[in-house]
């Protein structure tokens, strides 16, 4: 009912005009249908995006058929820049984009009856939807030579009934693709034709509804770049028009063979043929193509491809005949120079027992050549007349197709390809053929067929097959360890995978092993993608570098089928070709997951820990049996300037100690690498920051042991004490200066004292008294040469009792001048004995008391003599730091009486002495025999 309504309606519909979008043609009534001819791919969719504009505003459903699948998002995006909201028609279906093989090509044929239905189907649906009517843009190219006539017939149909209905429809023609004959073919199944001429749009009316003349010069505008023969010659054979491309190809100019007989450019063997055909044009209305012979001006014989076809006047009556001639003498020399290089081919070929192919997708045919019989037990001709059935018949798997090779994961470089298959022969044995082609584009990039070679590769794949029957026992082996092996080739990014595949990343080898790097990268975690990277793309020098002996390692989140993200190791080695290049890696990927989440359960219970010596500034360190770090964690940076990762590659912890503490380092370093169990201790030193600055650090260290015969490690943490220690520097140099003053006063005190006596000694005149009084004096001098010694060393309370000794023994000669001139002196003292306060000042009373003695009363009646004076240490107790010394003063005088016993002397001096020595816990021994030998044993801790 609705289709008859648009049929009864003709009149009424016509009178409504549509814009058609493109400004030279302007507004069209319902059931146009024009074509335009394009030479690149902006003229095509500017027209385009322009026409549909005008639809989708002016509420038309419109459908955009394009030339294959790959243009419909180029359509989508041009109109999306002409149209605004052009999304918002799109999902609301005002507009249809589809690709011509889906539209007019259904099991493998093209019906035009069915295509000229749909478009009425279309139309029905788009009225009852509430829209005005139907645009269309139709696209021929999707069909070969072999569907032209087929096509051309439905276009002639289309424009013979699309008046009748609310539609327009626009056919796109790309002039790289026609020849002149298609040109003139085409606009005459149009109302009008679009081209662009001098970068502007022309508007050419169908050649049927103008006059002969204009006919004739609107083919001459078509085709003005053309370098065919445009000739139209009148019904009694007379030529009457000559274009340029006609004269270049015949050598007559316009003057010298308008109003001459056709059969002047023909043979005379071809004239009666000529007759004949111009005969059934006038009675068939078709368009006749053939090759044959023509006559040039010079006499030499052209080969030429003709199309002769009618030219009807206004009134439909057949009124001239149009001849279009190609000269195509070298494209024939071509083809017979192509058949013999192509017969020599084909002797190598067979010599080298392979098969060549070259197949047609628009004439689904192929050809054959080379040792045809050899690889499939076909002869030649069998295989020629089986053709294509044959070779689907017998091939697993077989794809001639080459725009379905690349989904089905064939190895292509480009428009390369390469596949294996297996071929049963004609005696019903398999083999196996490595097929080797080029897939063939034309200029605009559309496939069109594929030329290759087929080579018997049974030997060679035989003998893979042994191999991976040989290599199954490595697969269980690896399987069995629940690693995947694995073999990178970095030039052609091939991967082979072994071993336990499955049970690491959920995927089947095979579905892993068909994947380039660009792909596989994805099935890595984005966070540890650069780090793989880097590892794979470093240098040989750099891998040298940075890997011991060509080895590498890396750690690395990996996506597994399911989706989830386990944790691998990967480790292995770089291979290098002869020239050292590195070509390969080997190794073993291994899941780490439960390891890594162990670590971080560890981390986390330590999470408190760290923060704890981090707010400290500690680091926690642990090192291998080599002292090698490990681990770090902490205040790195901030203790040293380093970050973590720079120890585990370039910064070595030694290079950072300072040089004065380093061998007290080394040295406890040895010592705990030395034990044989777990031991630990404490150590102070300095270390230098990455800005030159000096920090203090107290390291606790431990040796942990290893089980079971494993090698152990050592861990230490290391706190900065910086602040502690220049405080305790601060208030050591305030303590000394303390000391020092104290020192400075208490000799200056005593040396009042010593002068306070000297002046009331001068009261006296009794000789007992006086030498009372110097004895005192003696004694205070010898407490107040202690403190001038404790104040010039830095107000410390550590002494170097050898040198005192000497300054007080020096100075006790000085007072006694005249008793000691003739006598000599002889000291024998131990080096660096250092005694702090306690021991030294009880000692120097009793040196000062006894060789005082021995110079008032061992030479009274010899005018020469000697005192001898030794301090040696006896025993040294390293583990409690304290030492056995003897001091020993001796003179070769008169020597004590027999009678005289030293603990009940009567001498306030030896009493002294002997008060003293109980003071240091220490013994006195006399001896009488070649003078007097006083010997004192005492036990002191020593201080540096």
């Amino acid at each position: 009912m609705l289709f008859d309504f648009f049929v009864l309606g003709r009149s009424g519909m016509r009178k409504k005009l549509r814009s058609s979008g493109v400004d030279i043609i302007g507004d069209v009534p319902w059931g146009t249908h024009f074509c335009q001819f394009y030479h690149t791919k902006k003229d095509l969719m500017d027209v385009l995006a322009s026409y549909f504009k005008a639809g989708l505003e002016n509420n038309e459903f419109c459908m955009w058929v394009t030339s294959q699948p790959s243009e419909t998002e180029e359509a989508k995006e041009a109109l999306r820049k002409a149209v605004h909201d052009f999304d918002v028609y799109l999902e609301k279906g005002q507009i249809e984009i589809v690709s011509s093989t889906h539209w007019y090509v259904q099991e493998g044929s093209f019906d035009s009856e069915r295509v000229l239905n749909c478009w009425i189907e279309k139309l029905n649906k788009a009225l009852a939807s509430g829209y005005d009517g139907l645009r269309l843009r139709e696209n021929p190219f999707w069909q070969e030579k072999k569907d032209w006539s087929s096509f051309d017939n439905y276009e002639k149909e289309l424009d013979r009934i699309i008046g009748n209905y609310r539609m327009i429809s626009l056919c796109t023609y790309s002039l790289d693709r026609c020849d002149a004959t298609e040109i003139i073919d085409v606009v005459s199944k149009h109302q009008f034709a679009l081209i662009k001429r001098n970068g502007k749009w022309e508007q050419i009316e169908n050649s049927r509804r103008v006059k002969i003349e204009d006919k004739i010069q609107t083919l001459a505008n078509i085709v003005e770049t053309s370098d065919d023969a445009i000739i139209t010659e009148s019904l009694d054979g007379v030529i009457i028009s000559w274009n340029k491309g006609a004269e270049r190809i015949y050598g007559y100019s316009a003057k010298e063979i308008l109003g001459k007989s056709i059969s002047t450019l023909e043979p005379p063997i071809l004239v009666e043929e000529t007759r004949e055909l111009n005969e059934l044009i006038r009675q068939e209305d078709k368009i006749h193509h053939y090759e044959t012979l023509r006559s040039r001006k010079d006499g030499e014989i052209i080969n030429v491809s003709l199309s002769v076809s009618p030219i009807f006047d206004v009134s439909e009556n057949l009124s001239a005949i149009l001849v279009i001639a190609r000269d195509i003498t070298g494209s024939k020399k071509a083809d017979e120079k192509l058949k013999k290089s192509e017969e020599r081919y084909r002797i190598v070929t067979e010599q080298t027992g392979q098969v060549i192919y070259d197949y047609d997708i628009r004439t689904d045919k192929c050809s054959w050549a080379g040792a045809i019989e050899e690889v499939t037990g076909y002869s030649s001709e069998e295989f020629q007349k089986l053709g294509k059935n044959v070779w689907i018949k017998n091939i697993k798997p077989l794809n001639t197709n080459c725009a379905e090779r690349k989904s089905r994961g064939v190895r292509r470089e480009e428009n390369r390809f390469k596949e294996e298959l297996m071929f049963r022969r004609k005696d019903g044995t398999s083999i196996y053929i490595e097929n080797r082609g080029v897939c063939l584009t034309n200029s605009e990039g559309y496939l069109y067929g594929a030329i290759g070679v087929l080579k018997d590769i049974t030997g060679s794949r035989l003998a893979k097959i042994q191999l991976q029957e040989s290599e199954e026992r490595y697969r269980i082996a690896t399987e069995r360890t629940g690693q995947a092996v694995f073999d990178f080739n970095l030039n052609t990014f091939e991967l082979r995978l072994a071993g336990a595949v499955r049970e690491v990343t959920g995927y089947d080898p095979e579905e892993l092993g068909n994947l380039d790097k660009s792909v596989l990268i994805e099935y890595v975690h984005p966070e540890d993608r650069t780090e793989l990277l880097d590892t794979l793309g470093k240098s040989f020098e750099e891998k040298k570098k940075f890997q011991a002996e060509n080895k590498f390692q890396v750690e690395f989140r990996l996506r597994n089928r399911d989706g989830n993200y386990i944790y691998a190791e990967s480790r292995g080695i770089w291979l290098t070709d002869g020239s050292g290049e590195i070509h390969r890696a080997i190794g073993v990927i291994k899941d780490i997951t439960d390891q890594i989440l162990s670590i971080k359960k560890v981390e986390d219970s330590e999470k408190k820990y760290r923060s704890f010596i981090q707010n400290f500034h500690g680091i926690i360190y642990q090192a291998d049996e080599n002292f090698v770090p490990i681990f770090l964690h902490g205040a790195i940076e901030e203790l040293t300037g380093y970050r973590a990762k720079e120890f585990t590659s370039r910064v070595n912890w030694k290079d950072l100690i300072y040089p004065d503490d380093l061998p007290l380092v080394v040295k406890e370093e040895e010592k705990i690498k030395s034990s044989q169990s777990a031991d630990y201790g404490e150590l102070e030193y300095r270390i230098r920051h990455r800005d030159g600055r000096i920090r203090w650090v107290d390291e606790i260290y431990q040796k942990i042991q290893g089980n079971d015969g494993n090698p152990g490690f050592y861990q230490s943490t290391i706190y900065d004490v910086t602040e502690r220690k220049e405080a305790e520097n601060f208030v050591a140099n305030i303590e000394a200066a303390r000391k020092k003053e104290i020192h400075h006063r208490i000799k200056n005190n005593l040396q009042v004292i010593s002068s306070l006596l000297s002046l009331q000694a001068e009261k006296f005149r009794d000789q007992e008294v006086l030498e009372a009084f110097r004895e005192s004096q003696d004694r205070i001098i010898s407490m107040t040469l202690i403190h001038e010694e404790l104040y010039k060393g830095g107000g410390t309370d550590t002494l170097n009792f050898s040198k005192y000794i000497q300054k007080l023994t020096e100075n006790l000669f000085r007072i006694y001048g005249l008793k000691s001139k003739n006598i000599c002196l002889f000291m024998d003292l131990e080096e660096n004995a250092f005694f702090n306060m306690d021991t030294a000042v009880p000692l120097g009373i009793i040196v000062n008391e006894l060789v005082s003695n021995s110079l008032k009363y061992a030479f009274i009646d010899k005018q020469e003599g000697e005192i001898r004076i030794c301090l040696c240490r006896e025993e040294k107790n390293d583990g409690m730091n304290r030492s056995l010394f003897s001091l020993i003063i001796s003179d070769n005088g008169t020597g004590i009486p027999e009678n005289v016993e030293l603990e009940n002397v009567e001498s306030l001096g030896l009493q002294l002495v002997n008060i003293l020595i109980d003071q240091l816990d220490g013994e006195i021994e006399l001896k009488r025999d070649h003078g007097t030998e006083f010997r004192i044993n005492f036990e002191v801790a020593e201080e540096s």
